[in-house]
């Protein structure tokens, strides 16, 4: 597995979500990185072309 920019970006949106009390899982899929992120019935995906603001958004909801 590779290891690159996305990946290392998925870490740390990972560790920031996981110390506010979300479960993730950070998946290699088709030759590319990809981040769940679970929280009370409500997921979002995030891959290399989320935009800050979608995540902004779900966090914010």
């Amino acid at each position: 597995m590779k290891t690159n920019i996305t990946h290392k970006i998925l870490v740390a949106v990972s560790k920031e979500a996981t110390k506010r009390g979300y479960f993730t899982q950070i998946m290699w899929n088709d030759g590319e990185w990809s981040l769940y992120i679970h929280r009370r019935g409500d997921d979002i995906h995030i891959n290399r072309d989320t935009r800050i603001s979608e995540i902004d958004e779900w966090m914010q909801a």
